[in-house]
């Protein structure tokens, strides 16, 4: 079915795009964990710098751009800790709003909401 702009959906998840962006065979799972918690973080840190409940389709690059590049700037296994019961798994570089570039901030200017009181 086509999107908005004419081209056709993936209906890849987010983990799924950045694998093949990465060049991670989709089979590969041994970094989806890392991955997954990088992907939570980045979409955390959209969701706070815009103040927003949810990032938006139209926001799924910035944070597959921060996932990827804190990915490579962690030579994608740089994992400071791992904990299995209640999965806890920790990264070197943390995706926070100081991850964000011009790029990224022209972008979410246009999301982002004022807080009130």
């Amino acid at each position: 079915m086509p999107g908005k702009a004419g081209k056709m959906e993936t209906g890849l998840t987010v983990l799924e795009k950045i694998k093949l962006l990465l060049s991670i065979p989709l089979e590969d799972t041994g970094k989806d964990d890392v991955l997954a918690v990088m992907i939570v973080d980045a979409e955390d840190a959209v969701k706070g710098y815009c103040h927003i409940r949810q990032v938006p389709r139209q926001l799924d690059f910035v944070v597959r751009e921060l996932v990827m590049n804190g990915f490579r700037n962690d030579n994608g296994g740089n994992v400071a800790s791992i904990k299995r019961g209640d999965t806890q798994i920790n990264y070197s570089t943390a995706i926070t709003a100081e991850s964000f570039t011009e790029r990224h901030l022209k972008v979410l200017n246009g999301y982002r909401k004022l807080r009130t009181g």
